[in-house]
Order: structure tokens, then C-alpha cells, then sequence
């Protein structure tokens, strides 16, 4: 059994660079995201949480936050767009709920979240 690449993650340094320098940036206090608009039929993400953020724990903590936050609302979110998020120092301390909040408001400043699902 081959390794299959998990096809909704960005893995290559040129899809990360690409989305940093193409894609339009978006923040707040928790996360930095970059959007940019592809041809792929899905969405994408990439992670990036340096070490400036915290140890190894409190990074990968962050890391779990940001992939579950944007599992629970990806299928809100419009096709054809790579997604690079950054986590940021305070992200350490926050809730998964905050997280969610986080990326809805990130989602709609930067007019991917799908309207019809917006009125939650």
C-alpha cells in the first residue's frame, strides 16, 4: 500500500511560498491567514505555528486547534482556495470554541465563508 498525500493539506514549500506572496492576508489577535484562489476543486490548508509561539506541546496544541476549527467549517467555506494559517503566541491560551470564532470572522472578512451559512 502506497502513501496517498493528503489531498486537502498544502505539503510543499512553493504551495506555502505561492499562497504567502499571491494570497490576500488576513488577522487578528490569535491567527495570521493568507487565501489565495486556485483551480483545484477543493479548499486546502497549510499550517504554520513557529517556534516563537512556545514549546513543542503548545505548538502542536495549536496546530490541533487550527485543523479541528477548519474541519468543523470547511464544508461553510467556498471551493478553489489554498488557506495557509499561522498560528500566533496568544493562540496558546485560547479555547477550541475561540478558535472557531476566530476563523469565522477571519473567513468572512476575507468573503470565503458561504453566505446561506452565515446567519449562525
Amino acid at each position: 500500500m502506497s502513501y496517498q498525500p493528503h489531498p486537502e493539506r498544502l505539503k510543499k514549500s512553493w504551495e506555502f511560498q505561492r499562497t504567502y506572496k499571491k494570497g490576500k492576508k488576513y488577522w487578528d489577535a490569535y491567527f495570521v491567514i493568507y487565501v489565495y484562489k486556485t483551480q483545484l476543486r477543493h479548499t486546502r490548508l497549510g499550517i504554520t505555528v513557529s517556534k516563537k509561539v512556545g514549546n513543542s506541546v503548545q505548538r502542536n496544541r495549536v496546530k490541533r486547534l487550527i485543523r479541528e476549527a477548519f474541519r468543523s467549517l470547511k464544508s461553510n467555506l467556498l471551493p478553489h482556495r489554498d488557506i495557509v494559517v499561522v498560528g500566533r503566541p496568544a493562540a496558546c491560551d485560547i479555547s477550541g470554541q475561540q478558535a472557531q470564532e476566530s476563523f469565522q470572522r477571519l473567513f468572512r472578512r476575507a468573503s470565503i465563508f458561504e453566505i446561506s451559512n452565515t446567519n449562525k
